[in-house]
């Protein structure tokens, strides 16, 4: 989205956000309950939406859960969608097929939380953050979002630059509900679980949700698991077993040390995954606004933390990081180290998908997660060319 009233562009939002007595929220997975356990003071919830026919008519979280077609909304009542940018491009359609406007009758996750926060009490307030330590991974994605494939070798951050960008990101922002230590494998990175304690003990207080990720193939050492025991953290635990059905022993494995530590975890067993194929995409022949139009489409919500900045899109600065996407222009990144209190809305803006050019380069090669690019593959197929793996910071297996 282009830039046209910096640090104005969600009062009209806000407005129609002030007139609701009471909401649903669409979508009673993780997000549901993480945006519960945030606004279950401070805003009227009268229920869930859900597809999932198992959910329905059901209490939810102590809350009645309905299908989308099932209500029928007043003029004082607004729908918040409460789900993953891979979940929601269809359900925003279907709310548009139902005649429901966006930031009129309904609103997405990430947009209502910061600009409810910023707008009425001054907080910089993100639904999350993507912190990518490293993209060291032991699979063969040929559908990595890292973009590993097209990678000579991985990316790899030292210790210290990590430490700065914790410090300087929560020197500008408030509160966050999500902070995401990204991969990669997360447990092949040397300091991946000192990164996680650091960030719990400085600003877990300030953190709704720290979690990391694992692709379920690799047991941790016992000082890893030692260390995140001590941690307020979750993991996100893939199961890919049947890509890789040579390390079912380990999925197992890794679960049972898990629960020996005591660490909290939840499996996501991916049905699919979506292919942004940079490598059959080229839309460089597009104009100003049809690359404004692609991007203000796409559903991708997740933005980086990474060299004092934050990057408009996660997976362009992946794809840069890889080496597909060129040098990313000053206008795709949002500077922290120039914030000050007077940019609040603006900083907060930018973390909802703003910038000066309304486009980041790698939108030329990107399908992006939109309508159009509704076709599902199978999730963790091996096959894909392997970057070398570099000197240090990598724990073998």
């Amino acid at each position: 989205m282009k830039w046209r009233n910096k640090g104005h562009e969600y009062d009209a939002m806000y407005s129609e956000i002030e007139k609701k007595r009471s909401f649903y929220l669409f979508g009673a997975g993780d997000y549901g309950r993480q945006f519960l356990g945030i606004f279950e003071n401070e805003i009227a919830i009268k229920g869930y939406l859900d597809n999932d026919t198992e959910k329905q008519r059901k209490d939810i979280n102590g809350y009645p859960c309905y299908a989308p077609d099932e209500i029928c909304l007043s003029e004082d009542e607004g729908i918040i969608l409460t789900m993953s940018q891979i979940a929601r491009v269809r359900a925003l359609q279907q709310l548009k097929g139902l005649g429901y406007e966006k930031d009129k009758n309904f609103f997405i996750i990430e947009e209502f939380l910061s600009v409810y926060q910023v707008y009425k009490y001054g907080r910089v307030y993100f639904s999350s953050i993507s912190f990518l330590p490293s993209t060291i991974c032991n699979l063969s994605c040929r559908n990595c979002l890292n973009f590993n494939p097209f990678a000579r070798q991985f990316y790899v951050r030292e210790w210290e630059e990590l430490v700065k960008d914790v410090d300087l990101f929560f020197s500008c922002v408030d509160r966050v509900m999500l902070f995401h230590v990204s991969g990669g494998e997360p447990m092949l990175y040397k300091h991946t679980a000192d990164l996680i304690a650091y960030i719990d003990k400085n600003y877990g207080d300030r953190i709704d949700t720290l979690r990391t990720v694992t692709n379920g193939t690799v047991v941790p050492q016992n000082e890893f698991l030692q260390k995140l025991s001590t941690c307020n953290v979750e993991i996100t635990v893939d199961d890919y077993r049947d890509a890789v059905p040579r390390f079912r022993e380990r999925f197992d494995a890794l679960l049972s040390r898990l629960d020996e530590y005591n660490i909290r975890y939840y499996i996501n067993k991916a049905d699919s995954w979506i292919d942004l194929a940079p490598e059959k995409t080229d839309y460089s022949g597009w104009s100003e606004k049809q690359l404004e139009k692609h991007r203000e489409s796409c559903s991708q919500s997740w933005q980086e933390l990474r060299g004092g900045k934050l990057y408009n899109c996660n997976y362009a600065a992946y794809a840069a990081v890889a080496g597909i996407a060129g040098e990313q222009d000053l206008e795709e990144a949002y500077d922290l180290t120039a914030f000050s209190p007077d940019k609040k809305k603006e900083l907060i803006e930018f973390r909802l998908g703003y910038s000066t050019k309304g486009y980041t380069n790698f939108c030329k090669r990107c399908r992006g997660f939109t309508p159009e690019n509704a076709d599902e593959i199978e999730p963790a197929i091996q096959g894909a060319f392997m970057p070398d793996r570099g000197k240090g910071n990598v724990y073998y297996i």
